[in-house]
């Protein structure tokens, strides 16, 4: 019989087990102690699952922080509400930092891959509207990510395809996507790529309302766009549906929306949702691999919180309130607001902020899935990719001026 006694971190407030699965024999676990973190050795909760690494974490001390630290102020600004054209954003899909520095941005207002050097000062612009080759359609690039190798992927999900350009800007090939998949998640080490679709829904009795919740169908595509592997359909993200007399339903974003995520993680691909407080990665044949989860206390919103929201999102237009006086409760806040796996391979998870709250706080997480502890995001922006040494993001400011920005990064201290 074989004892493996997984390595554990001790962290103030917090001690994270690593639960591997074995199809014979005892699995024995750290389990947490005293303040100090000692613990003895406990059998593995049930539920374990052979083959699959499953990490549980402790909820950190909600004024316990991670000793990384963020720069005072952006090193990095682009954007302006008038001037030269290429530094006016508009409909920014997404931001990526290249190796030497430079930031490429997805500007789907204009069909545009618009290049910045370190300093954020414009350099070139790749693409542009149309139909020809290296060209993007409407309401695309939707986003730009590094594709394997020396070369950068950018998304253009309406036409079901993808681009991929060397990063002097020399436009490669694009790839249509076959099987019905419409996005792309990201492409995986070995030029492979992981996709999805959102499946149709049914409409309801016209003059009726409902919570819905359609499916995201995922899959394996080989590095020419045709598929190597269906791996079904999960739960996607909830959406209120008003089913009117005339014309289609029309869904709305619901207040506490339940929401799927999905990415690469390193050779994995995550498929998960915030229904509560886990991470499940999957190998590309479909087999779960980890299952990474953190202690979250769930709280449910009261209709007092609705109409607060509501109320909140649309000060000059009360009747608004009315339009949401039947809409229906889910029976707990989302577990967290966002996910995302940094250029080093570690997971970033934001918190949910609840009515009052105004916290920007992150739960960090290893290559492994054990909590570091709790990162203080700075200022207003949207993350869209952290680096080594900063943090990308973009922002819009009063006059819904669109910007990004790069803050500096130490990954140093406690």
């Amino acid at each position: 019989m074989t004892v493996r006694t997984p390595r554990t971190m001790r962290i103030p407030g917090f001690l994270p087990t690593v639960l591997t699965g074995v199809l014979c024999g005892v699995l024995l676990v750290a389990c947490a102690g005293g303040p100090d973190g000692d613990g003895g050795l406990c059998e593995a909760p049930s539920g374990t699952v052979p083959g699959v690494t499953i990490v549980e974490n402790g909820r950190p001390l909600p004024d316990s922080r991670l000793g990384w630290r963020v720069g005072p102020e952006a090193t990095v600004l682009i954007g302006t509400a008038g001037g030269d054209p290429a530094y006016e954003l508009f409909r920014v899909g997404g931001a990526m930092r290249l190796a030497d520095g430079r930031i490429v941005v997805a500007n789907a207002g204009t069909g545009e891959l618009r290049v910045y050097d370190s300093d954020g000062i414009h350099l070139e612009s790749w693409g542009g509207q149309g139909d020809g080759p290296g060209e993007f359609g409407a309401m695309a690039p939707g986003g730009v990510e590094p594709w394997p190798g020396d070369s950068l992927m950018a998304t253009d999900s309406f036409s079901s395809r993808i681009s991929i350009f060397s990063t002097d800007g020399t436009f490669g090939r694009a790839v249509r996507l076959q099987g019905g998949y419409q996005r792309v998640v990201g492409p995986l080490p070995d030029g492979r790529v992981f996709a999805a679709t959102l499946t149709t829904f049914e409409r309801g009795e016209p003059g009726t309302s409902e919570l819905i919740r359609p499916n995201l169908e995922y899959g394996i595509l080989q590095a020419d766009g045709s598929v190597q592997r269906d791996l079904g359909a999960y739960p996607g993200s909830e959406l209120y549906l008003v089913n009117t007399a005339d014309g289609p339903p029309w869904p709305r974003s619901y207040p506490f929306d339940r929401r799927a995520f999905d990415f690469v993680w390193g050779d994995l691909v995550v498929i998960t949702t915030n229904d509560r407080y886990e991470i499940r990665a999957y190998q590309p044949d479909g087999s779960l691999a980890r299952i990474v989860r953190r202690d979250h206390e769930a709280r449910g919103p009261t209709r007092a919180d609705l109409r607060d929201w509501v109320a909140r999102q649309n000060p000059d237009r009360p009747e608004a309130l009315d339009a949401v006086a039947d809409m229906p409760l889910v029976e707990a806040f989302p577990a967290f607001a966002q996910v995302l796996v940094d250029r080093l391979s570690y997971l970033w998870v934001e918190e949910y902020r609840l009515p009052g709250e105004t916290h920007r706080l992150w739960t960090v997480f290893d290559p492994e899935g054990r909590a570091l502890g709790l990162f203080e995001m700075p200022g207003s922006f949207a993350v869209t990719e952290i680096g080594e040494d900063y943090i990308l993001g973009t922002r819009r400011d009063a006059l819904d001026i669109e910007y990004v920005e790069s803050w500096p990064l130490a990954r140093s201290g406690s």
